[in-house]
């Protein structure tokens, strides 16, 4: 099989943090050979970086060839066009730069739709301005494609996109059925949920039976995985999701819409938050995941877990940032490294879903009483007492079940204890 080449970037930026451009990069399979820094309040209206800086990055680049030029920004239609007209290299921006990892990363077929869906939203204004060029006289290209009959291809972009609605639609159908049964029959669910890269993958393979891919890049997991938690006789379902990234545009995040309603219906949410980031970037990954997690509703089933921490020498600092803006929460340290935290994560979890109906009862020995009890351990908290004459009960049990268990006592012969 022949090696795919590896493409050679520069990073055009008005912003001297360039971390996360780079770590996109790198998830990209690009190779950043130089950074080009103008520094602006806010884009040129027109060139994104000025008249003279255009001209300078010009003949930087007759000079130092590269294959893209990447833009730590989102650029304008109309910004664009002029930046790759005017230098002749492809211009990708951190849109789009996005959406190639997706797409790159996209397995499952709703990921691969939700991607193609959040493609073609994102390349409609991009048409709208190549028509507008092209009905003056200009001839555009598309994304460093060549000429393009931009009119017909407008066309095909609303029909494929009204085929993938159609089709994501019937996915989510599917999945909001089997959400009501889990529910029917009792399991409650939990998502993990946090920026790209907190650690959710390495934290779903220690606590259930899944061995999800696990790398040190960023949106490694764009489908979602639901497993059974292990060593726990609750019905508790956990539930991988797409990682935040922070200034996606609204259509990247309605386009999967679908996988974060994972976390929106889940019975509790924990938020995975990198606890080895710098003050000020640990700050902006918690602003960014609760502005999409919760941009209008309260906070209130949530735990907050510090991942990472093997990496960390004291997380007060850290807590007290989570504090002032979830006063409340429940903060716990972990370490998928060291297992550090895990234990008392699950011990977290179990207390939360704690059945609230306590029961105490006998009951005699007989096959319909082996019977319920074997049902009970499998949906209750059992303590169980063997006697000669028969079997004290102690449990806590869910509230909707409460009423078949008396029913069930009763039938075995069995009374209050």
């Amino acid at each position: 099989m022949k090696k795919k080449k590896v493409r050679t970037v520069a990073i055009l930026t008005l912003d001297e943090n360039l971390s996360e451009m780079e770590e996109l990069a790198y998830s990209a399979g690009m190779n950043v050979v130089f950074e080009i820094i103008q520094r602006r309040r806010r884009p040129h209206p027109t060139s994104f970086v000025g008249k003279g800086k255009l001209q300078d990055i010009k003949e930087t680049l007759d000079i130092r060839n590269i294959d893209i030029l990447l833009i730590n920004g989102v650029l304008k239609p109309s910004q664009h066009y002029l930046l790759e007209n005017e230098l002749k290299v492809e211009c990708m921006d951190r849109i789009r730069l996005v959406l190639e990892i997706f797409d790159a990363r996209a397995s499952s077929r709703e990921a691969r739709l939700q991607v193609q869906r959040a493609r073609l939203m994102y390349e409609i204004p991009l048409l709208r301005e190549w028509v507008h060029k092209s009905k003056s006289g200009e001839h555009p290209g598309f994304l460093g494609g060549g000429a393009y009959e931009v009119d017909s291809y407008y066309e095909l972009i609303r029909r494929q996109l009204a085929r993938i609605e159609s089709d994501l639609e019937k996915i989510e159908n599917n999945r909001d059925l089997r959400r009501k049964r889990r529910t029917r029959v009792g399991f409650s669910t939990i998502a993990l949920s946090g920026y790209t890269n907190a650690g959710k993958s390495s934290l779903l393979n220690l606590i259930t039976s899944e061995k999800v891919l696990v790398e040190d890049k960023v949106f490694s997991t764009l489908s979602t995985t639901t497993s059974r938690i292990e060593g726990c006789n609750k019905q508790l379902l956990i539930t991988d999701t797409i990682g935040f990234i922070s200034n996606l545009p609204h259509f990247m995040i309605e386009s999967f819409k679908s996988t974060l309603d994972e976390i929106f219906f889940a019975d509790l949410v924990l938020l995975l938050i990198d606890s080895s980031d710098d003050e000020k970037t640990f700050t902006e990954k918690l602003i960014t995941s609760l502005n999409i997690l919760f941009p209008d509703i309260d906070i209130t089933n949530i735990i907050i877990v510090l991942t990472k921490i093997d990496k960390v020498d004291d997380l007060i600092n850290k807590k007290t940032i989570i504090q002032s803006y979830i006063p409340n929460a429940t903060i716990i340290g972990v370490s998928s490294y060291t297992r550090e935290g895990i234990d008392d994560l699950l011990e977290i979890i179990i207390d939360y879903f704690a059945y609230p109906i306590e029961m105490s009862f006998f009951l005699p020995h007989s096959s319909m009483a082996e019977s319920l009890l074997s049902w009970l351990y499998d949906n209750t908290d059992i303590i169980v007492n063997r006697t000669p004459e028969g079997t004290k009960v102690n449990l806590h049990c869910r509230e909707s079940d409460h009423s078949n268990i008396v029913r069930y006592i009763t039938e075995a012969g069995g009374y209050p204890n």
